[in-house]
């Protein structure tokens, strides 16, 4: 048989063909003993090609080989990674500008090839992570037989963000952007800006880093309009250079990487924070008293810390752990009701603007639905998305945006047909819509109709809020952060999904849309109404919470460490919270005591 790869085979090629032609047919994994750790289907592309590829990928423990192939029926693989010569590495969600994905990097034979993963779910990709940690070099266990460290579990994490640049060249820098790596590997980037002195303002989290990561480099390229992209610059910054816990923020001098005259400083300046987290994490059982304060029916701990984290940049890391040990526990829709509720509860202003703005709850809910909703959003709108990116016709209503102002009438009629396709398939697609979800916005409609009976639309504009505004309309704006497309859409498809996302927010607000050139689709609006009611009621039809829950992999040590190390950055206000709220005093000793074991171990 002869073996189709993407990738460089880098074991004994004659050994390795001669095991696949014994293995293939019908029977390649068939009577056979290997461990086969994980399967299951994932996006893939290699750093040649543009386009990713949907396969079917088989982890065979015992041969320390990563199998793709075309379908899950197909029994000749398209290829395979040799996991023995690969490392993993993190993809920043801003390099492809969609989530859940990762890269294996072979090295071997002078060579150097490059797979990126993408996962659907962020509940998958961590699960191939973590299947796939053991057998990659940079990430396999080390033997640490009769030490205490064989317990202990090492988290590394760069907190970067890219402020501003000055003085760039505007001859090899006009458009510039900054690709972001780890060691030589590229994990992340910024948008596209315009020299001398562009602004970003961007961050980017990096959870989890291998353990091989030695520094950090910004380069500044050049986004070419027809030729290649170029690098024009870069900084290195040593992560041993960097003091563990502390954000260093500094203006750095940039390395011209093209041919310089002037000596340093002619490539212009930088200015980044980064921050470096080297954390220890304990066996669970250390944490156990921490996680069943946490998970106390009256949350009174949860909520203390919601209320410590709600206006710094620990919220974000905070929801996320917070949601993975109550969903491991099957409570998250007790964790979600009850922020909401405060929400609501403590509402002054106009109830126009509820969960409008960012709070924990809104945090929580996001992350939730980001984590849980995949299959109900492709169900809603990839159809629409899909129609939208292959159709060249221009949905535009704008005159000012028009060539000629008589294609108005043509494009409005378009744009009303695919917003016709686009409410039919939305409103056909509640039963894919998760039932703890569907169940935390019937909690929804409840308490808000307890606190305004006499607001006639609050039922539907509470619920609205989440499902239209925080997630359906944002999927529809980008597309490609919510898995439904692999490619950037063009400019008249991208102007089509704004419009179509503007529509929906007004329709979903149960408003009108008040400019004079949307005036062609307020009818729509109009006679969509009801049936938005209609739809949004039937979704939060739930009133019981569902008794059966699939709980996801996810390491709950990690999550109660993180919970912890927030605890241990906040203990002065924790401590002085403790004399006004006597149940934060369990919190801060807890912390205490988790903080000394964390030592033991370490001096041991």
């Amino acid at each position: 048989m002869s073996m189709l790869s993407e990738e460089p085979l880098l074991r004994n090629g004659q050994d390795i063909y001669s095991t696949m032609r014994q293995s293939s047919g019908s029977n390649f994994f068939l009577n056979r003993k290997d461990n086969i750790v994980i399967k299951g289907f994932l996006n893939k592309k290699s750093q040649k090609t543009k386009k990713w590829k949907y396969m079917y990928f088989v982890l065979n423990g015992t041969e320390q080989q990563l199998y793709y192939f075309e379908n899950q029926k197909r029994s000749k693989p398209k290829g395979l990674i040799d996991l023995s010569y690969s490392s993993i590495y993190p993809v920043h969600d801003s390099f492809f500008g969609r989530p859940n994905c990762f890269q294996l990097v072979l090295r071997a034979l002078n060579q150097v090839s490059v797979s990126y993963i993408c996962a659907v779910t962020s509940d998958q990709a961590q699960e191939w992570i973590q299947d796939l940690k053991p057998y990659c070099t940079n990430t396999q266990p080390k033997v640490r037989s009769k030490s205490v460290f064989s317990t202990l579990t090492e988290l590394r994490s760069l907190q970067i963000k890219i402020f501003d640049a000055r003085k760039l060249s505007v001859k090899h820098a006009s458009h510039p952007y900054c690709i972001l790596s780890l060691n030589d590997t590229k994990v992340g980037r910024t948008q596209v800006k315009e020299a001398p002195d562009p602004c970003w303002d961007e961050e980017f989290t990096l959870d989890d880093i291998p353990p091989d990561i030695e520094s950090l480099t910004i380069s500044v390229y050049n986004k070419g309009k027809r030729s290649k992209d170029t690098e024009v610059a870069s900084l290195r910054l040593n992560l041993s250079d960097i003091v563990v816990g502390q954000t260093q923020d500094d203006w750095h001098v940039l390395s011209a990487s093209y041919p310089s005259s002037k000596g340093p400083g002619e490539a212009g300046s930088l200015r980044a924070s980064v921050r470096y987290l080297h954390e220890v994490i304990m066996p669970i059982k250390e944490y156990a008293s921490l996680k069943d304060l946490l998970l106390n029916k009256n949350l009174e701990t949860a909520l203390a810390l919601c209320e410590v984290c709600s206006g710094n940049n620990d919220r974000t890391p905070l929801a996320t752990a917070l949601l993975q040990i109550f969903r491991n526990e099957r409570l998250e829709s007790h964790l979600l009701k009850t922020l909401n509720d405060r929400d609501i509860e403590g509402r002054v202003e106009s109830v126009a603007t509820l969960f409008r703005g960012t709070t924990m709850a809104t945090t929580l809910m996001d992350q939730y639905m980001r984590m849980t909703t995949s299959a109900f959003v492709q169900a809603a709108l990839q159809q629409t998305i899909d129609k939208i990116m292959e159709d060249k016709l221009s949905c535009e209503i704008n005159p000012a945006m028009l060539e000629s102002p008589g294609d108005v009438e043509v494009n409005g009629k378009h744009l009303l047909a695919i917003l016709h396709e686009c409410v039919n398939a939305i409103f056909m697609s509640t039963d894919s819509c998760p039932q703890v979800l569907r169940h935390i916005c019937c909690c929804l409609q409840n308490k808000v109709r307890s606190r305004w009976a006499n607001e006639m639309h609050v039922r539907t504009r509470v619920v609205s809020a989440f499902i239209f505004l925080r997630l359906l309309c944002p999927a529809i704006l980008n597309p490609r952060k919510f898995n439904l497309i692999t490619e950037a859409p063009s400019q008249t498809a991208a102007r089509t999904l704004k419009l179509v996302a503007n529509c929906l927010i007004k329709l979903a607000n149960l408003g009108e849309a008040k400019e004079s050139y949307m005036e062609v689709v307020n009818p729509f609006i109009r006679d969509n109404q009801q049936h938005m009611i209609m739809f949004l009621d039937e979704l939060s039809n739930v009133p019981e919470p569902p008794t059966t829950l699939e709980v996801p992999t996810v390491d709950i040590a990690r999550s109660l460490a993180t919970v912890h190390q927030i605890c241990v950055t906040h203990f002065d206000r924790l401590t002085n919270l403790s004399t006004t709220k006597p149940y934060v005093k369990k919190l801060v000793t807890i912390t205490d005591m988790l903080t000394k074991h964390k030592e033991h171990y370490l001096n041991q």
